[in-house]
């Protein structure tokens, strides 16, 4: 398929895109990537980082929660050991003391967030032993604290050792790129680009260096050019800022063309030798959230319509591969989603970068998730400012990210009185209003919001200070059995109350081998160990028809991506093909099954297909569901229901045509229903067949 071959081609691309961004020998970037790693720093194994524990115990009723120890060897030449040292780490769960020869020199709250330690004064020749101690103990103080996914453990993201020359770009205060990138203005006709970056030197002595900037369009060409000469003192730093307007900036318009230029600063000595050199992918764009008319990006009228995503796989936890990255966005890209909501906390850096690259929308959000007690402390609220400082210090040079969150679900469920005690709603109002104002200093260019599941209804919730107001709904499965247009309603009820408003969760539990076509059945919601695909199909079809019928709301992102351990849940795991006889599946156990696809990968459910259908523009899909069900029943009347954005749609049954259906007939296009069709007494093969030849066949058994 063409729209394939061309995801490919930008998921390729994107793999040239260095984390670090200098790929020459002025700065040397390797990889940690094997440790010793043990639970009581007795016994140890080798392990590869990105490493989590939590991987082989996750998806259980209890993982470890504790402490854990990585450790590993540099080795520096006489030459080496002499230049400055930094060690990356894109992500140290949940908490993180590192060591060097047996030096503390941090101790990091959080983890998600990327951070650089600067280990030069506590290096030698020879060898150097880096010691991690990672921590995923429940702590009060230290958010996530509760929460509807695992705390995992260890080195989940990846490690980096960097050795710079001793005038350099510093890696501390700018993040991981080095250099700060920002477009506080953006129009068709003209774009202004601000860039910040510290130079370090850290010689014995004074010296004098050229730095150059360039702009560079996809092709190579250089657009714009700026040098400067800057002399610096022995071990001093100076921040470098400038700022310049480009005419006629080639857009980054999203999905239709992601468009990325690449500003790049160089440092060179007197001589002219090379001494330092980082970039970075710029993408201009100008967009607004209103009120009533939803998003524009760049001018046009641009809903937001997309999918929730956590970084987890089977056999991975949240230490995921770059592989995984590129599976998973290729099967986000394959659906057409223009929008993800990267849950609940920043992802690693990589799935910025492909968002990039395919154009998709992005907001991301630090991990402050259902407690705000009354004996919240200070410390807790300033673990929360730091970890904000942090993901925007290192994220905001992505095109892609348009929205940072503060909160999600910040409520009555999550404050217990083991924690921080009952819900403190002042306090909430208050420490939100200060997150508010210190993520717009640090980037005023950008929308900061929230996401609560109350319909904003609490005391005094008008008072939040944001610039968006999102709302997870979960109407027809936690609450409203078969009652899904309620969903409308209450959003309808937000938007009147906030404003500008959103949704950032909406679903319910689906298993794939779950299947009954009885009403009464689905509609029987207490018992939690059943979670039809049927039921979960025509909920989402009802909301997908409600948003369309709710213009105002600028993102929408439906519960989840894939399916994702949780500890505390036992639901959704009796499998059933005919909806009379149920087994018991250990597997699905413990699991958030709201996923359009299995935590494994293997199985696309049927609403998949639904939200391809709706957002695919460049492919055709037809799609018949129900395919799991393997013995329909015989007193059900027979109808084929199939999902397809074709302009019509025409069913065989065993290659004889039956029927021609020129309109789904149902508000959304995409739902089409084969009726009255004679049931046959054996089995049978249908096929469904649109205009330009695209397919789908299931045999069922009668």
């Amino acid at each position: 398929m063409k729209f394939r071959s061309i995801i490919f081609s930008l998921l390729c691309l994107s793999l040239n895109i260095s984390f670090l961004s200098a790929q020459n020998m002025t700065v040397k970037q390797q990889a940690l990537s094997s440790w010793q790693f043990s639970k009581d720093n007795l016994h140890w194994q080798t392990v590869n980082i990105p490493h989590s524990c939590n991987a082989h115990d996750g998806h259980s009723a209890e993982y470890y929660r504790g402490l854990t120890y990585y450790k590993t060897l540099i080795h520096l030449s006489r030459e080496s050991s002499t230049k400055p040292h930094y060690i990356l780490f894109e992500g140290a769960a949940q908490a993180a003391d590192v060591y060097i020869n047996g030096y503390l020199l941090t101790k990091h709250k959080g983890g998600y967030t990327a951070f650089t330690v600067n280990i030069q004064d506590f290096i030698h020749e020879g060898e150097n032993e880096v010691l991690v101690v990672c921590d995923n103990h429940e702590n009060i103080n230290l958010i996530p604290v509760s929460s509807d996914f695992n705390k995992n453990n260890g080195l989940h993201n990846p490690v980096y050792l960097l050795e710079m020359n001793e005038v350099h770009f510093s890696p501390i205060e700018n993040g991981p790129y080095r250099l700060h990138i920002s477009t506080p203005s953006v129009s068709n006709d003209a774009a202004t680009t601000n860039v910040r970056s510290r130079l370090c030197n850290q010689s014995n002595s004074r010296k004098e260096f050229k730095l150059s900037m360039s702009l560079t369009s996809q092709k190579g060409t250089v657009c714009y050019r700026h040098e400067t000469s800057i002399t610096l003192n022995a071990h001093g730093s100076t921040d470098f800022e400038h700022e310049f307007n480009l005419d006629r900036p080639h857009l980054w318009a999203g999905l239709e063309d992601p468009y990325l230029y690449t500003l790049t600063l160089t440092l060179k000595d007197s001589k002219g030798h090379l001494l330092d050199e980082t970039y970075s992918k710029i993408g201009y764009r100008f967009y607004e959230m209103t009120r009533n008319n939803g998003f524009y990006l760049n001018g046009k009228p641009y809903p937001l319509r997309g999918v929730a995503i956590h970084q987890d796989m089977e056999g991975c936890a949240s230490a995921l591969h770059t592989s995984d990255f590129y599976r998973d966005y290729s099967m986000i890209a394959d659906i057409g989603a223009n929008f993800v909501r990267l849950a609940h906390y920043p992802h690693r850096d990589i799935a910025f970068r492909l968002c990039d690259s395919l154009g998709i929308i992005v907001q991301t959000e630090i991990p402050w998730v259902n407690v705000c007690g009354e004996y919240a402390t200070a410390e807790y609220f300033q673990t929360i400012q730091n970890q904000m400082r942090e993901m925007i210090r290192n994220l905001r040079n992505h095109p892609s990210i348009i929205f940072w969150g503060m909160w999600n679900e910040v409520q009555n469920w999550g404050n217990k009185p083991w924690l921080q005690g009952k819900l403190d709603v002042q306090k909430l109002l208050d420490n939100t209003a200060n997150l508010y104002q210190m993520a717009k200093k640090l980037d005023p260019h950008r929308y900061v919001g929230l996401t609560e599941c109350s319909v904003f209804r609490y005391k005094d919730y008008d008072q939040l200070q944001a610039d968006y107001y999102s709302e997870n709904r979960y109407n027809g499965w936690y609450y409203n059995t078969f009652q899904f247009d309620v969903f409308s309603k209450d959003m309808h009820e937000i938007h009147d109350k906030m404003g500008v408003c959103n949704v950032a969760e909406y679903g319910g539990g689906i298993n794939p081998f779950c299947h009954t076509l009885d009403s009464a059945m689905m509609a029987n919601r207490k018992d939690d160990t059943r979670h039809y695909e049927e039921y979960g199909n025509l909920l989402h079809e009802s909301h997908v028809r409600q948003i369309m019928d709710m213009p105002f709301l600028n993102f929408t992102s439906m519960w989840i991506m894939f399916d994702f351990p949780v500890a505390n849940r036992q639901e959704g795991y009796m499998d059933s093909d005919d909806g009379i006889h149920f087994t018991e599946n250990q597997y699905r156990k413990y699991t958030n099954d709201k996923g359009i696809v299995t935590r494994d990968r293997k199985t696309r459910k049927d609403i998949y297909y639904l939200y391809r259908a709706w957002w695919n523009k460049r492919e055709t899909t037809v799609y018949i569901t129900s395919r799991r069900l393997k013995h329909y029943p015989p007193t059900q009347p027979l109808s084929i229901k199939v999902y397809s954005n074709a302009p019509s749609l025409t069913l065989y049954q065993n290659g004889k045509k039956l029927a021609t259906l020129h309109n789904s007939g149902e508000r959304s296009g995409l739902v089409w229903t084969f009726r009255n069709i004679k049931k046959p007494s054996t089995r049978e093969t249908f096929k469904v067949v649109a205009p330009d030849g695209t397919q789908d066949e299931v045999t069922w058994d009668f």
